[in-house]
Protein backbone atom coordinates (compact mmCIF):
# COMPACT_ATOMS: atom_id res chain seq x y z
CA UNK A 1 0.00 0.00 0.00
CA UNK A 2 2.88 2.35 0.69
CA UNK A 3 4.13 1.90 -2.86
CA UNK A 4 0.62 2.42 -4.19
CA UNK A 5 0.39 5.76 -2.40
CA UNK A 6 3.86 6.77 -3.50
CA UNK A 7 2.94 6.16 -7.12
CA UNK A 8 -0.32 8.10 -6.89
CA UNK A 9 0.45 11.58 -8.24
CA UNK A 10 -3.17 12.72 -8.22
CA UNK A 11 -3.31 15.41 -5.51
CA UNK A 12 -6.68 17.04 -6.23
CA UNK A 13 -8.73 14.36 -4.53
CA UNK A 14 -12.23 13.18 -5.36
CA UNK A 15 -14.55 15.49 -3.46
CA UNK A 16 -17.98 16.16 -4.96
CA UNK A 17 -16.70 19.54 -6.18
CA UNK A 18 -13.76 18.08 -8.09
CA UNK A 19 -15.72 15.09 -9.40
CA UNK A 20 -18.40 17.50 -10.65
CA UNK A 21 -15.89 18.66 -13.26
CA UNK A 22 -15.15 15.09 -14.29
CA UNK A 23 -18.86 14.31 -14.58
CA UNK A 24 -19.30 17.14 -17.10
CA UNK A 25 -16.97 15.37 -19.54
CA UNK A 26 -18.37 13.19 -22.31
CA UNK A 27 -16.91 11.22 -25.20
CA UNK A 28 -18.19 13.91 -27.55
CA UNK A 29 -16.60 16.81 -25.64
CA UNK A 30 -13.32 15.17 -24.62
CA UNK A 31 -12.68 12.36 -27.11
CA UNK A 32 -14.06 13.78 -30.36
CA UNK A 33 -10.64 13.42 -32.01
CA UNK A 34 -10.73 9.66 -31.35
CA UNK A 35 -14.35 8.80 -32.13
CA UNK A 36 -14.00 8.47 -35.95
CA UNK A 37 -11.35 5.77 -35.41
CA UNK A 38 -13.42 3.50 -33.14
CA UNK A 39 -14.79 0.31 -34.70
CA UNK A 40 -17.89 -1.42 -33.36
CA UNK A 41 -15.91 -4.51 -32.34
CA UNK A 42 -13.05 -2.70 -30.60
CA UNK A 43 -11.79 -3.56 -27.13
CA UNK A 44 -11.23 -0.24 -25.35
CA UNK A 45 -9.39 0.71 -22.15
CA UNK A 46 -10.24 4.14 -20.69
CA UNK A 47 -7.42 5.02 -18.27
CA UNK A 48 -8.17 7.40 -15.39
CA UNK A 49 -11.86 7.01 -16.15
CA UNK A 50 -13.10 8.84 -13.05
CA UNK A 51 -16.90 8.72 -12.73
CA UNK A 52 -17.23 6.96 -16.09
CA UNK A 53 -19.04 9.54 -18.21
CA UNK A 54 -16.50 9.35 -21.06
CA UNK A 55 -16.21 5.57 -20.71
CA UNK A 56 -19.94 5.09 -21.18
CA UNK A 57 -19.83 7.26 -24.29
CA UNK A 58 -16.91 5.33 -25.79
CA UNK A 59 -18.78 2.07 -25.19
CA UNK A 60 -21.64 3.23 -27.41
CA UNK A 61 -19.21 3.47 -30.34
CA UNK A 62 -17.86 -0.02 -29.59
CA UNK A 63 -21.33 -1.55 -29.38
CA UNK A 64 -20.10 -5.03 -30.34
CA UNK A 65 -16.83 -4.85 -28.42
CA UNK A 66 -15.91 -4.36 -24.77
CA UNK A 67 -14.97 -1.29 -22.76
CA UNK A 68 -13.05 -1.16 -19.47
CA UNK A 69 -12.79 1.93 -17.31
CA UNK A 70 -9.68 1.97 -15.11
CA UNK A 71 -8.99 4.25 -12.16
CA UNK A 72 -6.83 4.37 -9.05
CA UNK A 73 -9.69 5.42 -6.75
CA UNK A 74 -12.25 2.85 -5.49
CA UNK A 75 -14.56 5.68 -4.41
CA UNK A 76 -14.81 7.29 -7.82
CA UNK A 77 -15.12 3.86 -9.47
CA UNK A 78 -18.26 3.30 -7.38
CA UNK A 79 -19.76 6.42 -9.00
CA UNK A 80 -18.89 4.97 -12.41
CA UNK A 81 -20.49 1.62 -11.57
CA UNK A 82 -23.62 3.40 -10.36
CA UNK A 83 -23.80 5.31 -13.66
CA UNK A 84 -23.40 2.11 -15.68
CA UNK A 85 -26.11 0.38 -13.68
CA UNK A 86 -28.46 3.34 -14.17
CA UNK A 87 -27.94 3.05 -17.93
CA UNK A 88 -28.42 -0.74 -17.85
CA UNK A 89 -25.02 -1.35 -19.43
CA UNK A 90 -24.17 -5.05 -19.80
CA UNK A 91 -21.17 -6.23 -17.77
CA UNK A 92 -20.23 -9.09 -20.08
CA UNK A 93 -20.47 -9.96 -23.75
CA UNK A 94 -20.76 -7.58 -26.73
CA UNK A 95 -21.20 -3.94 -25.73
CA UNK A 96 -20.20 -4.61 -22.12
CA UNK A 97 -18.76 -1.97 -19.78
CA UNK A 98 -16.84 -2.81 -16.61
CA UNK A 99 -14.87 -0.66 -14.18
CA UNK A 100 -11.69 -1.86 -12.52
CA UNK A 101 -9.09 -0.51 -10.11
CA UNK A 102 -5.54 -0.16 -11.39
CA UNK A 103 -2.46 2.04 -11.47
CA UNK A 104 -0.66 2.68 -14.77
CA UNK A 105 2.57 3.35 -12.86
CA UNK A 106 2.51 -0.29 -11.81
CA UNK A 107 2.07 -3.33 -14.04
CA UNK A 108 -1.54 -3.67 -15.11
CA UNK A 109 -3.30 -7.03 -14.91
CA UNK A 110 -3.89 -7.22 -18.67
CA UNK A 111 -1.68 -9.31 -21.01
CA UNK A 112 0.43 -7.73 -23.74
CA UNK A 113 -1.47 -6.72 -26.91
CA UNK A 114 -4.94 -6.77 -25.31
CA UNK A 115 -6.71 -3.58 -26.46
CA UNK A 116 -7.53 -2.05 -29.84
CA UNK A 117 -7.77 1.39 -28.25
CA UNK A 118 -6.33 2.87 -25.07
CA UNK A 119 -7.61 6.32 -24.13
CA UNK A 120 -6.67 8.73 -21.36
CA UNK A 121 -8.06 12.18 -20.59
CA UNK A 122 -6.32 14.56 -18.16
CA UNK A 123 -4.07 11.86 -16.71
CA UNK A 124 -0.55 12.75 -17.80
CA UNK A 125 -0.76 16.31 -16.51
CA UNK A 126 -0.71 14.81 -13.01
CA UNK A 127 2.51 12.86 -13.68
CA UNK A 128 5.66 14.97 -13.22
CA UNK A 129 7.99 14.51 -16.22
CA UNK A 130 9.95 12.81 -17.47
CA UNK A 131 10.20 9.47 -15.63
CA UNK A 132 6.60 8.90 -14.51
CA UNK A 133 4.92 9.79 -17.84
CA UNK A 134 7.39 7.58 -19.70
CA UNK A 135 6.71 4.69 -17.34
CA UNK A 136 2.96 5.14 -17.86
CA UNK A 137 3.24 5.42 -21.65
CA UNK A 138 5.36 2.25 -21.79
CA UNK A 139 2.76 0.33 -19.79
CA UNK A 140 -0.12 1.58 -21.95
CA UNK A 141 1.85 0.71 -25.10
CA UNK A 142 2.41 -2.80 -23.71
CA UNK A 143 -1.30 -3.59 -23.42
CA UNK A 144 -2.08 -2.07 -26.84
CA UNK A 145 -2.40 -4.40 -29.83
CA UNK A 146 -0.04 -3.91 -32.79
CA UNK A 147 -1.82 -1.40 -35.03
CA UNK A 148 -3.93 -0.23 -32.10
CA UNK A 149 -4.40 3.41 -31.10
CA UNK A 150 -3.23 5.16 -27.95
CA UNK A 151 -5.13 8.45 -27.62
CA UNK A 152 -4.33 11.05 -24.95
CA UNK A 153 -5.78 14.43 -24.05
CA UNK A 154 -3.99 16.71 -21.60
CA UNK A 155 -4.18 20.36 -20.62
CA UNK A 156 -1.90 22.96 -22.22
CA UNK A 157 -3.12 26.25 -20.82
CA UNK A 158 -6.24 28.13 -19.79
CA UNK A 159 -7.34 31.74 -20.03
CA UNK A 160 -10.03 33.74 -18.25
CA UNK A 161 -11.64 36.79 -19.83
CA UNK A 162 -11.68 39.63 -18.96
CA UNK A 163 -7.96 39.37 -18.25
CA UNK A 164 -8.16 42.29 -15.80
CA UNK A 165 -9.43 39.96 -13.06
CA UNK A 166 -5.99 38.27 -13.11
CA UNK A 167 -7.44 34.74 -12.89
CA UNK A 168 -4.80 33.38 -15.27
CA UNK A 169 -2.38 33.99 -12.41
CA UNK A 170 -4.62 33.49 -9.40
CA UNK A 171 -6.30 30.31 -10.58
CA UNK A 172 -4.22 29.02 -13.49
CA UNK A 173 -0.73 29.53 -12.08
CA UNK A 174 -1.67 28.52 -8.55
CA UNK A 175 -3.39 25.35 -9.77
CA UNK A 176 -0.26 24.46 -11.75
CA UNK A 177 1.87 25.16 -8.68
CA UNK A 178 -0.30 22.79 -6.67
CA UNK A 179 0.07 20.09 -9.33
CA UNK A 180 3.84 20.48 -9.07
CA UNK A 181 3.50 20.24 -5.27
CA UNK A 182 5.36 23.51 -4.94
CA UNK A 183 8.38 22.41 -6.97
CA UNK A 184 10.13 25.03 -9.12
CA UNK A 185 8.30 25.81 -12.34
CA UNK A 186 9.18 23.54 -15.23
CA UNK A 187 7.53 22.75 -18.53
CA UNK A 188 4.25 20.96 -17.67
CA UNK A 189 3.70 17.47 -19.00
CA UNK A 190 0.94 18.39 -21.49
CA UNK A 191 3.14 20.34 -23.94
CA UNK A 192 5.84 17.66 -23.66
CA UNK A 193 3.59 14.81 -24.78
CA UNK A 194 4.86 14.57 -28.41
CA UNK A 195 8.46 14.24 -27.19
CA UNK A 196 7.40 11.69 -24.56
CA UNK A 197 5.62 9.58 -27.21
CA UNK A 198 8.83 9.59 -29.23
CA UNK A 199 10.87 8.47 -26.21
CA UNK A 200 8.31 5.74 -25.47
CA UNK A 201 8.99 4.18 -28.87
CA UNK A 202 6.18 5.50 -31.06
CA UNK A 203 7.19 6.21 -34.66
CA UNK A 204 6.58 9.95 -34.96
CA UNK A 205 8.78 10.38 -38.04
CA UNK A 206 6.98 7.50 -39.74
CA UNK A 207 3.64 9.28 -39.45
CA UNK A 208 2.24 7.05 -36.72
CA UNK A 209 1.69 9.91 -34.27
CA UNK A 210 -0.72 12.77 -34.92
CA UNK A 211 -0.39 15.80 -32.68
CA UNK A 212 -3.42 18.05 -32.41
CA UNK A 213 -5.06 20.57 -30.14
CA UNK A 214 -8.59 20.99 -28.88
CA UNK A 215 -10.37 23.69 -26.96
CA UNK A 216 -13.32 23.93 -24.65
CA UNK A 217 -14.97 27.21 -23.79
CA UNK A 218 -17.20 27.97 -20.81
CA UNK A 219 -19.59 30.90 -20.96
CA UNK A 220 -23.01 32.09 -19.87
CA UNK A 221 -24.28 33.05 -16.42
CA UNK A 222 -25.29 29.53 -15.33
CA UNK A 223 -21.95 28.05 -16.35
CA UNK A 224 -20.05 30.84 -14.58
CA UNK A 225 -22.16 30.29 -11.47
CA UNK A 226 -21.39 26.56 -11.59
CA UNK A 227 -17.64 27.16 -11.94
CA UNK A 228 -17.70 29.59 -9.00
CA UNK A 229 -19.61 27.02 -6.91
CA UNK A 230 -17.00 24.40 -7.79
CA UNK A 231 -14.08 26.71 -6.94
CA UNK A 232 -15.60 27.72 -3.61
CA UNK A 233 -16.08 24.06 -2.71
CA UNK A 234 -12.62 22.97 -3.78
CA UNK A 235 -10.92 25.83 -1.94
CA UNK A 236 -12.58 25.27 1.41
CA UNK A 237 -10.92 23.73 4.42
CA UNK A 238 -11.09 19.95 4.40
CA UNK A 239 -11.10 19.56 0.62
CA UNK A 240 -8.02 17.74 -0.78
CA UNK A 241 -7.78 20.38 -3.53
CA UNK A 242 -7.50 23.14 -0.90
CA UNK A 243 -4.89 21.14 0.98
CA UNK A 244 -2.86 20.68 -2.22
CA UNK A 245 -2.65 24.47 -2.53
CA UNK A 246 -1.48 24.87 1.07
CA UNK A 247 1.05 22.07 0.60
CA UNK A 248 2.45 23.92 -2.43
CA UNK A 249 3.07 27.02 -0.29
CA UNK A 250 0.07 29.04 -1.45
CA UNK A 251 -1.09 31.19 1.44
CA UNK A 252 -4.59 31.46 2.84
CA UNK A 253 -4.59 35.12 1.75
CA UNK A 254 -3.84 34.12 -1.83
CA UNK A 255 -6.61 31.53 -1.72
CA UNK A 256 -9.10 34.11 -0.50
CA UNK A 257 -7.92 36.56 -3.17
CA UNK A 258 -8.52 33.86 -5.77
CA UNK A 259 -12.04 33.17 -4.49
CA UNK A 260 -12.91 36.87 -4.56
CA UNK A 261 -11.70 37.13 -8.16
CA UNK A 262 -13.66 34.00 -9.16
CA UNK A 263 -16.78 35.52 -7.60
CA UNK A 264 -16.30 38.76 -9.54
CA UNK A 265 -15.71 36.82 -12.75
CA UNK A 266 -18.91 34.83 -12.25
CA UNK A 267 -20.88 38.07 -11.87
CA UNK A 268 -19.25 39.83 -14.83
CA UNK A 269 -21.54 39.98 -17.84
CA UNK A 270 -20.15 38.07 -20.83
CA UNK A 271 -17.07 36.83 -18.95
CA UNK A 272 -15.80 33.50 -20.28
CA UNK A 273 -13.08 30.91 -19.91
CA UNK A 274 -11.21 28.77 -22.45
CA UNK A 275 -8.97 25.73 -21.97
CA UNK A 276 -6.64 24.34 -24.65
CA UNK A 277 -5.69 20.66 -24.78
CA UNK A 278 -2.97 18.59 -26.44
CA UNK A 279 -4.66 15.71 -28.29
CA UNK A 280 -2.52 12.86 -29.59
CA UNK A 281 -3.36 9.79 -31.66
CA UNK A 282 -0.58 7.22 -31.84
CA UNK A 283 -0.54 3.89 -33.65
CA UNK A 284 1.56 1.03 -32.24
Amino acid sequence: MAQHNQLNSYTQGYSNYTVATHQSRTAETDAAFLLPHIKKTDHILDVGCGPGTITMGLAKYASEGTTIGLDISPDVLQKAKTLAAAENAPTQGPGSVVFEEGNILEKLSYPDDTFDIVFSSQVFGHLPPPDLPLRALAELRRVLKPGGILATRDGLNQHFYPRSLDLDRLWGENASRALRKGAPETDPTGPMMPALFRKAGFDIDGGKVRVGAGTRAYSGPETRKWLAWRAAGQLQQGDPFYQSWLDAGITEDEIQETLVAVGKWAETEDAWFAAMQCEILAWK
